[in-house]
């Protein structure tokens, strides 16, 4: 079974990839293009394709033959929307990748979210869960 993990290179995807690879499984870590540290990955049997959320097509081609997704790949910032990259990482690239699993024939999708991914003006009402929230416009 293909598993392909974005963020791959972050504290928590590395612990992912290194759980999956003793269950046994073929992983294929996307990373960043611009990602230069692969510390977290290192020396580990795995496939690596570098891609980006906000480009469809690299996650398309990233995703080809995988069987399940795990993203983890989003911009943490503690400076503010970095003029709209923290949005169109974390937001229209969640998108893109459910977008490009669809296309793909990805069987399951695991979305692991930093709290980047909730509107602060909006949902401090709300209780953090697991549950699924459709992306709107």
């Amino acid at each position: 079974m293909l598993t392909v993990v974005t963020g791959a290179t972050g504290h928590i995807g590395g612990n992912l990839v290194r759980a999956l690879l003793k269950e046994g499984r073929k992983i294929r870590c996307m990373v960043w293009r611009e990602d230069t540290d692969l510390a977290a990955i290192d020396g580990l049997d795995v496939e690596v394709v570098c891609g980006d959320v906000r480009d469809i097509d690299s996650l398309r081609s990233a995703f080809a033959g995988a069987e399940v997704v795990y993203h983890l790949a989003s911009r943490i910032s503690i400076v503010g929307p970095e003029g709209g990259l923290v949005r169109a990482i974390n937001v229209q690239g969640a998108a893109n990748v459910a977008q490009a699993c669809m296309d793909c024939g990805v069987r399951r999708l695991v979305h692991f979210s930093s709290i980047h991914a909730r509107n602060i003006n909006t949902d401090l009402d709300r209780p953090v869960d697991s549950r699924v929230r459709h992306l709107q416009g």
